[in-house]
This record gives C-alpha cells, structure tokens and sequence, in this order.
C-alpha cells in the first residue's frame, strides 16, 4: 500500500519543479525613449501588463528629443511570441496660454484621460536580453518598443525607426520666434538703458551698480561704488556691447529661419 502513495508523491513533486522549470527568467534593462512625434511626453512609464509592479521609465520629453536612462524593466532574458508592454504616457496639455493649457487640464480631468496607455508588442530581440528598452513615441499617439544594445542611429539598432527624431520646419520656426522674441524684447530694453545713461548718467550708474553687485560682481571688483571714474566707461561698454550682440543674433536667427 505504500508504493501507490509514494507513486503519487512522486507525481506531485515531478510536477512542481516542472512548473518551476517553466518560469520564465528575468533580466533587468534600462529604460530610455525618444519623442518622434514632436508633441513632446510630460511623463511615461513601461509596465508588466501582468505585473504593475514591474515598471520603468518616468522623465519629461521635449518635442524631438531623446530622454536619458532611467530603470529599470524586467523582462524575460529569452523573447516569445505574445510579449506585450505597456506604455503609460501623460502628454502635453494643449494650448500656448495658461487660459488654454488650464481648459485642456480641466477638459481631460472631466474625461479621465490624465494619462493614456498604449499597449505594445515587443518585438523579438538577442537571447539573453541586454542593453535599453527603447520607447519611440510616434505620431497619433501610437509607440514602439525595442530592446537592444545599441542607440536608434546605430546601423545594428534592430528597431523599424531608426536615427533620432528630427524636427519639422513649424517646431523649428517656433523655436526660432520665441527666441527672436525675447531677444527683441531685451534688446529694446537695452537701448532704452543706455538712452538714459547718455540723458541721465547718476542715475544709471546707481541702478547698475546695484544690478552688477547682484549679478556680475567679477566685473566691479576694485571698484568703490557706482560713482568710481572706471565704473562709468565700463557700464557705456557692456550696455553697447549687449545690444551689439543682440542684433547679430537677430539677423542670424532671421537668416536660418525655416
């Protein structure tokens, strides 16, 4: 009677380390992404559809760039057929105005969709897994996943994407005019400044010395106050300077304007 029970034990036990046997083996890789799309990605992570504990990633993305290395993921050091990720993503609130962006903000907290989750096969990749699981953000809200170990401009990165992303001619405009913006905006505060330096020397000089104590205290050092004779030429040449500057790079942002 006893060699049936032992047969059964055996059968159990046969049957646990096969269950054992069949786990699959993990490995961790880092997590790094790139921003095809030019909308830009506010926050992301990859997670185990089966396993929400298992996740990675996480920083901001500026539209066209490529984030840094994060971790970590695990996956199964050997790829199978039906591997899946997902990818939870927080994009951009829309609009150039905090009245827009503030409209956006309450428009996806009334629909529930702070964050989306795009669902990915993972391509087949060297057995054992190495290197970074390669998140690419695509346009119409879509992304791949690669894993590899070698950056998308590589001539072996296995992915459908390869190089980094490139910048369309309307991001590349936009750039451009907030830049132009702000220097023309410096630049005719610059002019006004040494339009009242000329008008108004003591007054000027007292108000930049303050400034360049605060700022480019370098620059005074010997100095023994804003009505010291050398701090007069020194304030004249760094106003005309500064609106030198400006205007050269003006004309050269108007030149490689898109």
């Amino acid at each position: 009677m006893r060699y049936p029970f032992r047969l059964f034990l055996s059968a159990v036990l046969l049957t646990g380390l096969t269950g054992c046997s069949q786990e699959e083996e993990l490995t961790s890789l880092n997590v790094s992404a790139a921003d095809y799309a030019g909308q830009g990605i506010r926050g992301y992570s990859v997670v185990d559809p089966n396993d929400p504990k298992n996740r990675g990633g996480g920083e901001s993305l500026t539209p066209y760039s490529a984030g840094g290395i994060t971790c970590c993921y695990q996956i199964p050091k050997q790829w199978h057929e039906g591997l899946q990720v997902d990818v939870v993503v927080t994009y951009p609130l829309e609009g150039d105005t905090t009245d827009e962006r503030s409209e956006s903000l309450a428009k996806r907290q009334a629909e529930g969709t702070m964050q989306q989750t795009i669902r990915v096969d993972v391509p087949e990749y060297e057995t054992p897994a190495k290197g970074t699981l390669w998140v690419q953000f695509l346009p119409d809200e879509k992304a791949n996943v690669v894993v590899s170990n070698f950056d998308p401009p590589h001539e072996d990165f296995p992915g459908e994407v390869k190089g980094w992303p490139v910048p369309s001619d309307e991001y590349r405009r936009k750039l451009v005019d907030r830049e132009l913006a702000d220097i023309e905006s410096r630049l005719e505060r610059n002019q006004k400044n040494l339009a009242e330096f000329k008008d108004s020397p003591g007054k000027s000089l007292e108000k930049f010395w303050g400034v360049f104590t605060r700022t480019r205290s370098e620059r005074i050092e010997g100095l023994s106050g804003p009505q010291d004779p050398k701090f007069k030429p020194l304030l004249e040449e760094y106003l005309t300077n500064f609106i030198k500057h400006d205007r050269q790079r003006i004309e050269l942002l108007r030149e490689v304007r898109p």
